[in-house]
């Protein structure tokens, strides 16, 4: 790395002097019953795999499986299933890692009775024991929905992030949701009938202050760690332009004691509607360009610049603050990005992390970075 960037305290967009986790790479991926892929095996995998066809052949269906063997779920919807192929009575992954200490086989399967996972041959009866051996920051024109659609929708990008980089998170998630559950459950049966004892929505409130707690306090901590990047990032797509990403929640900046009081006083409301309000599954976040809320008020080409910028500094973070390298995936990031744009990110493509890029046309791509890359054509292939 040149003397320019050595006294930065944040990073030019992939270029890290940071120290280093262990590098993860997907070294061979084998498919079977997956989307329209009877059977299809690439081995040799570089740091740098770019994979070309025309649309509809195929090209994203492989880095939605390299999506499915680290997290077990598809980016492409919330149910498993449409990754089967038509016809079929299972799907499966099959994944050899290189990492810096061990090197891994992962199996992933879908069958019709439900999901199982395999790390070397040995089966995970837990599908948190399988998830996020590596680490997946992936890039697509589809995930503009973080920014345009509904809270929910945040939250849950939230939530997958935020579960590849600490097991503790979900099993907290997990708990708070069957509170929440049981807590509306509760709240039904007291619309219906008012007569009935509320000690037990007290016990319940009690544990969601407390979990609500924790959870809002990670977020937060998470989005503070995105904020430290994200504004220097965006400066490199629109020099002139602020970006910052504003983190909401009813809990923030409270003790569980003052969150335990803030659900006392909703009670009255919450059990005329039969429905918890209050709590981290209302929570949000709002991208902040130049003051704005980005939903509302940026162009969909600002709203891509966003949404990528968003994305590299999820990367900066996981390499900086979390010393774990990502593997990175960029779906049709030309037709995305004006020629400048696609070389200010592809000129800083950290060495390090492995990257897979789709594209219809190869000559959209630097000639520097194809003569390093494993080109995997799927021209040729039948649909």
């Amino acid at each position: 790395m040149s003397n320019r960037y050595r006294s930065t305290s944040i990073p030019i967009i992939f270029d890290f002097e940071v120290k280093r986790g262990f590098k993860m790479y997907v070294r061979k991926l084998e498919l079977t019953n997956f989307r329209n892929y009877d059977k299809y095996k690439i081995d040799n995998l570089e740091s740098v795999n770019i994979i070309i066809g025309k649309n509809g052949i195929g090209k994203t269906s492989i880095l939605e499986s390299i999506y499915v063997c680290s997290l077990a779920r598809s980016f492409k919807s919330n149910d498993d299933y449409v990754i089967l192929k038509n016809g079929a009575s299972f799907s499966k992954v099959k994944i050899d890692l290189e990492t810096g200490k061990r090197n891994l086989k992962l199996e992933y399967t879908l069958t019709l009775k439900g999901k199982k996972t395999k790390i070397n041959s040995s089966l995970k009866r837990k599908i948190s024991d399988f998830i996020s051996q590596y680490k997946v920051i992936l890039f697509s024109p589809d995930e503009l929905r973080i920014i345009k659609e509904s809270p929910n929708t945040r939250r849950n990008y939230l939530n997958i992030s935020l579960s590849q980089i600490n097991k503790s998170y979900i099993k907290l998630l997990n708990d708070y949701n069957i509170l929440v559950k049981n807590k509306n459950d509760y709240l039904k049966k007291v619309y219906i009938n008012s007569n009935m004892d509320l000690s037990y929505l007290d016990i319940l409130d009690m544990k969601l202050s407390e979990i609500g707690f924790e959870i809002c306090n990670v977020r937060k901590e998470y989005v503070d760690k995105l904020n430290k990047y994200i504004k220097r990032i965006f400066k490199k797509f629109k020099k002139d332009d602020d970006l910052f990403i504003k983190y909401e929640s009813q809990f923030l900046g409270k003790s569980v004691d003052d969150i335990r009081k803030l659900l006392k006083k909703n009670r009255q409301n919450e059990m005329m509607l039969g429905l918890t309000k209050s709590g981290i599954h209302r929570d949000d976040l709002i991208f902040l360009h130049n003051g704005n809320n980005a939903k509302d008020f940026s162009s969909q080409g600002i709203q891509k610049l966003i949404l990528l910028s968003f994305k590299i500094a999820e990367l900066e973070v996981l390499i900086n603050d979390y010393y774990e390298e990502p593997i990175l995936l960029l779906d049709d990031l030309f037709s995305e990005l004006d020629s400048d744009n696609q070389n200010n990110v592809l000129n800083n493509l950290n060495k390090d992390v492995q990257v897979f890029i789709t594209t219809t046309d190869i000559n959209n791509v630097k000639k520097s970075i194809v003569r390093k890359a494993k080109i995997i054509d799927l021209s040729e292939r039948v649909v």
